[in-house]
């Protein structure tokens, strides 16, 4: 997760300008928007695929921690990019928690 939230970070503005494209009614997919990100995480997470459904812990994960996240906590929330970044990580730790310990959510 560190040296994703460091790739979001070091490429933010290409990566923001890949998202209003994506978010253009009938715009094709950018090329980098095709969720390479997601096999970064499943890849991390592969340990678990004995016991988890890596993917769809990946697509949660994800879903917490991307550009769109950093965007709206920096845009939105107002925090600095640090604060965004452990604000991340910790949503991704949530998650991840919560998938290894279902009980205790």
């Amino acid at each position: 997760m560190a040296a994703f939230l460091a790739f979001t970070l070091r490429w933010e503005p290409q990566l923001r300008a890949q998202l209003r494209l994506s978010l253009e009614p009938g715009a094709p997919q950018p090329v980098l928007r095709r969720g390479r990100a997601i096999r970064w995480i499943e890849q991390a997470l592969a340990p678990l695929a004995e016991t988890h459904d890596v993917h769809a812990l990946a697509v949660a994960i994800r879903s917490a921690t991307g550009i769109e996240s950093l965007v709206w906590l920096t845009d939105i929330g107002g925090l600095d990019r640090p604060h965004a970044a452990e604000v991340l990580a910790g949503s991704a730790r949530a998650i991840l928690r919560a998938a290894l310990d279902p009980g205790a959510s």
